[in-house]
């Protein structure tokens, strides 16, 4: 019996369900995600679809195409699409493209509601590019996760990356009631570790960087406006 309610989401009607899924996604994440007919539905190890070929945009802007796009969703309430609720959310196999207008699309996912779920990014890539839209470097993403810290009460993610191939980890956190946003940058081969705290609260946002290498510490303050970076 257990199984057979498992299986019930597969009689259902595949438009109304990406439809569900879609709306459920962009009011979780704040990006719109364009989900493909081409996908799935498995219930173990747990209830999720599988999307091929699917995207993200955001202000008509196509910021990603991903090869593979896992939705997990709660056990409750299968006996109606209307009432699935996601959970997690894994996307793999995904080319990002950045420019000076979506550069901040991961740090704006932390804006996003995981305290239901995380979302992990797994063998992806990110193109960052100019305004000609030349490809400027291509950071690799081995594996990046967004959670909810229910003991600091703010979103984290930490991601394990490479570029030039060489490889490193960063952790950014952003606390909404203080107005800051706090990264930890981790070169292990170069024995470097760049602390940065960012206070938004104003226009002019101001930051200070600590710089660890070796065991020698170095420290450097900074402004960022509109127009410039001091």
């Amino acid at each position: 019996l257990f199984l057979l309610y498992l299986s019930i989401p597969t009689i259902y009607n595949k438009t109304e369900i990406s439809i569900k899924l879609n709306n459920q996604l962009q009011k979780k994440l704040n990006f719109n995600f364009n989900l493909s007919e081409n996908f799935k539905y498995n219930f173990l190890p747990r209830p999720h679809f599988v999307y091929k070929n699917s995207s993200i945009s955001a202000n008509q802007n196509e910021i990603s195409k991903i090869e593979e796009l896992k939705i997990f969703i709660s056990l409750k309430n299968l006996f109606s699409y209307k009432n699935f609720k996601v959970l997690d959310l894994s996307i793999e196999k995904s080319n990002f493209n950045l420019n000076n207008q979506t550069y901040d699309f991961f740090t704006k996912l932390l804006d996003a509601d995981f305290k239901d779920g995380k979302l992990t990014i797994k063998d992806s890539n990110i193109f960052y590019k100019n305004k000609d839209e030349e490809v400027l470097f291509i950071n690799k993403i081995l594996n990046m996760e967004y959670i909810y810290d229910n003991k600091d009460i703010q979103n984290k993610t930490i991601s394990n990356n490479e570029i030039f191939n060489l490889p490193y980890s960063i952790e950014f956190t952003k606390n909404n009631i203080e107005k800051k946003f706090f990264s930890k940058l981790n070169f292990n081969f170069l024995k470097l570790k760049i602390d940065n705290e960012l206070d938004f609260s104003e226009d002019v946002k101001k930051g200070s960087m600590n710089f660890t290498l070796n065991k020698d510490k170095f420290s450097a303050s900074y402004e960022i406006n509109k127009n410039n970076l001091i």
